[in-house]
């Protein structure tokens, strides 16, 4: 799935129930993170690429 897709999905969700304050930030936050990688990269590349910088960190 595109990360743009998946920050489409998310704002649909948000708009269609009725969330806390902390839920709708936490949303809110997601997205904005979200939007700032590739829109048209996709997850499981993304994925991979946390992945990797996870587990073997530059020092």
């Amino acid at each position: 799935m595109k990360l743009g897709e998946i920050v489409e999905i998310l704002i649909n969700i948000r708009d269609e129930y009725n969330f806390s304050r902390k839920q709708d930030a936490a949303v809110c936050a997601a997205c904005n993170i979200l939007a700032e990688l590739p829109n048209m990269a996709e997850d499981s590349d993304i994925k991979a690429a946390l992945d990797r910088l996870c587990h073997n960190p530059r020092r």
